[in-house]
């Protein structure tokens, strides 16, 4: 779970400031605090919360409904950071980029974190720290494998409904053995990051331009970043061995242009040739084949999403395991049981069959 790299320099956290969000967010001062909370509200969900953040910080009295949005996105930062604290001592399970980042922000700025990715140094501690969270049966637990067993990865996503459901997305907390999962075609899982938490920080960052298109938090967090990142050349070489070249240029090429008070010109500079030596590397791969089915499909490495069938504490497993039958398996975890399925829509036959096959395996309790 370690990568050997460069010395990160420290240094305090540049000033994020009401001036700097309008730029950020395409708004004139002259239009009006309410036209910079339509944008930031546009732009991504947590931003809000930052921008209301900054208004305290500088002395505006944002009012009854604006200071209790503040307050819920404070208490949420706080139930976020408890899972956090919560974590065993060890490294066994660490904080993913949000957490990271946060802690960089000037103080008083709110990063507001839609969830906690969790990475686990194995599935075994992955497993017990899940157990440890779902204290109840209020929350959901999604399961995707990735791999065929043993040697696979797991993602399990975990959610509670928030204290204000109307206007309050739920929480989220992912925990993963897996530290970048990649695109599942041009781009592998890769298990290991930087052991630096700001260099891992900017290389998960970089890893978001292969699920979606950068916004504007990227663009504030790779500006607290930069004054505490490497030389631009370690980094170049950096995100070239995690095949993110392309994905970071892209990031550097968006926050110049709507956060130009980052400079990071000699960063895009140096990541234009490692950049075109990835996407060569990308478009020379082989084709991929679509698998035939489910076993075809965890063999390729190809996530499989778990259906949850039942709710079931198992402390007899330390890992997940399957159940197959045909094409068809069962994925028996600590928490419960999934029916593992490739695609989007279950025919209501392979259900009942799942259903079936447990019913099968509790009677011989072979499962």
């Amino acid at each position: 779970m370690s990568n050997e790299t460069a010395t990160v320099p420290h240094t305090t956290a540049p000033e994020i400031t009401l001036d700097l969000l309008c730029g950020l967010l395409d708004c004139d001062p002259g239009d009006g605090l309410a036209k910079l909370m339509h944008n930031a509200r546009v732009a991504h969900y947590t931003l809000p919360a930052l921008v209301l953040s900054v208004l305290e910080n500088e002395g505006i009295d944002l009012g009854i409904t604006a200071g209790a949005e503040l307050r819920r996105a404070r208490h949420r930062a706080a139930r976020y950071a408890g899972v956090v604290a919560d974590l065993p001592d060890g490294g066994e399970v660490v904080p993913l980029k949000g957490a990271s980042l946060a802690q960089l922000y000037p103080p008083g700025v709110l990063r507001s974190q839609g969830d906690v990715d969790l990475l686990a140094r194995d599935e075994s501690r992955l497993w017990q720290t899940v157990t440890r969270l779902a204290t109840d049966e209020s929350g959901q637990i999604w399961v995707t494998v990735m791999g065929a067993e043993p040697v696979w990865n797991v993602l399990v996503t975990m959610v509670w409904q928030a204290d204000e459901p109307i206007v309050d997305h739920e929480y989220r907390v992912e925990l993963t053995t897996a530290a970048l999962l990649g695109d599942f075609d041009r781009v592998r899982v890769r298990t290991t990051l930087p052991t630096d938490p700001v260099l891992a920080a900017l290389v998960c960052l970089a890893e978001e331009g292969l699920q979606r298109p950068f916004h504007p938090r990227d663009a504030l967090d790779l500006y607290v970043l930069r004054p505490r990142l490497p030389a631009a050349e370690d980094i170049a070489a950096l995100v070239e061995e995690f095949h993110l070249a392309p994905e970071l240029l892209g990031l550097g090429r968006y926050t110049s242009r709507v956060l130009p008070q980052c400079d990071v010109a000699e960063l895009m500079r140096v990541l234009a040739e490692p950049a075109r030596r990835e996407l060569d590397r990308r478009e020379n791969l082989p084709a991929a084949v679509a698998p035939a089915g489910l076993r075809d499909t965890v063999r390729c490495g190809q996530p499989a999403q778990g259906l949850l069938l039942r709710r079931r504490t198992r402390s007899d497993l330390a890992t997940a395991r399957t159940h197959w039958s045909g094409d068809q398996a069962v994925l028996h975890t600590p928490v419960g049981d999934y029916l593992l399925v490739a695609g989007k829509l279950v025919a209501e036959e392979d259900f009942e069959s799942a259903l079936a096959m447990l019913r099968t395996c509790d009677e011989s309790a072979a499962c």
